[in-house]
């Protein structure tokens, strides 16, 4: 039975968080007076890059616990997909990746609004593709746990008719 519309969600959840981890996520640009830009920082999931374009010099923020929370929803979605004779396994994994995936959102918020060494960069905020694709792996995820608990209903009312 992998070949439910459940299996097809999750593997579009796979995909999106993967995609996360090579797009930046949010991006800075703080410019001077004279309309050129002189601080720059952009967050990647892994990562944050601060470049001080006046005065050449630039730091590298490593965020190594992410990637491994990245790993762990897509490790748990590849096993709920193949755990597909046990529905209610399946709802709990779905489950704990939505509370993963939020995790990272809440993060990202975090990261970008109240940290000290991005709060002095006086701009407003862009939020790039990744940011947005982890949203919609949250999305992906919601729509298959709902698939999941259709199937387990629908067996479930078909037992008591037997």
């Amino acid at each position: 039975m992998i070949q439910r519309i459940q299996t097809i969600f999750l593997i579009l959840f796979i995909a999106s968080l993967i995609a996360t981890y090579f797009f930046p996520v949010w991006q800075k640009i703080e410019f001077s007076e004279e309309n050129s830009p002189e601080i720059m920082a952009t967050g990647f999931i892994s990562s944050s890059y601060i470049e001080n374009i006046s005065e050449g010099n630039a730091e590298v923020h490593d965020y190594f616990y992410i990637p491994g929370i990245i790993m762990l929803c897509c490790g748990l979605a590849v096993y709920s997909i193949f755990s597909y004779r046990n529905r209610l396994t399946q709802i709990k994994i779905g489950t704990l990746n939505s509370f993963l995936t939020s995790l990272l959102i809440f993060f990202f918020l975090y990261q970008t609004f109240y940290q000290e060494i991005y709060l002095k960069i006086d701009d407003q905020i862009s939020f790039l593709i990744s940011f947005y694709l982890i949203f919609l792996a949250l999305f992906f995820n919601f729509l298959s746990n709902r698939f999941i608990r259709k199937d387990e209903l629908l067996v479930r009312e078909s037992e008591r008719i037997r």
